[in-house]
């Protein structure tokens, strides 16, 4: 019987590890760090106007968005996405639309949870009644191409879900999640941030902030039973003892 409960411990200790160790980020500079302006280490744009084509100033990294949680363990440098909403014309239709993104291997039936600090400022266009959308979104891929569709997403629009804007220097953010599970044929999991059909108000404070993105696989629910299991077959041999 002593044998039973330790193999059982064993074996719940071993799925809590792994779910401990799915718990992990899976993105490259998740925090938004890189120093240098425009170039975001480990994450890829893709920034347009309607009229105006490709452009490459719908972001920048900026040492004055200060987004709390600092998730890596005080390593952050207080640096953030800042979101120039302000580049695009609602009056022309020039409307601008920025992609942040990172692809990750995936794993078909896996679940995935993907969060970030989102806030804004008072007059940014995602905030009024207009064109604007403000997307985190997890794209499940077969083939690393955005250009060419994705099998299925999940998204979460983020001004439905309680954006709000607040003053220098984090703005009102608060977190935001989507999670999704990976369908059949995935290869690639796709952490995304969008704003969309965006454009200048009035001054002050037109822009979105983001900061602090992080995208984990979620344990399967089998897994921290089985961890439960060995904790009370444990507590079971204790009191035995």
């Amino acid at each position: 019987m002593k044998k039973f409960f330790l193999g059982f411990l064993a074996l719940g200790l071993l799925a809590i590890s792994a779910g401990s160790a799915n718990a992990v980020n899976l993105l490259v500079n998740g925090e938004l760090d890189t120093v240098g302006g425009a170039v975001i280490t480990g994450w890829q744009t893709n920034q347009t106007k309607t009229f105006s084509g490709p452009t490459t100033d719908l972001i920048t990294l900026e040492g004055f968005i200060e987004i709390a949680p600092i998730t890596n363990g005080g390593g952050d440098l207080d640096q953030g996405g800042f979101v120039k909403a302000f580049q695009g014309n609602l009056n022309t239709g020039d409307l601008a639309s920025l992609d942040l993104y990172q692809d990750v291997a995936g794993i078909p039936g896996q679940k995935y949870l993907l969060t970030g600090m989102i806030g804004a400022g008072a007059n940014y266009s995602g905030l009024l009644n207009g064109p604007t959308q403000t997307l985190l979104a997890i794209d499940f891929d077969n083939d690393n191409n955005p250009a060419n569709g994705v099998i299925s997403s999940a998204i979460t629009d983020v001004k439905a879900a309680g954006l709000t804007s607040g003053p220098c220097c984090a703005f009102g953010a608060q977190q935001f999640s989507a999670t999704g599970i990976a369908p059949a044929g995935t290869t690639f999991v796709r952490a995304r941030f969008s704003a969309l059909n965006m454009y200048s108000t009035v001054n002050p404070d037109q822009a979105a902030f983001i900061d602090d993105f992080s995208l984990q696989p979620v344990p399967e629910p089998a897994s921290i039973a089985l961890g439960l299991l060995g904790m009370v077959g444990f507590v079971g041999l204790a009191r035995r003892r």
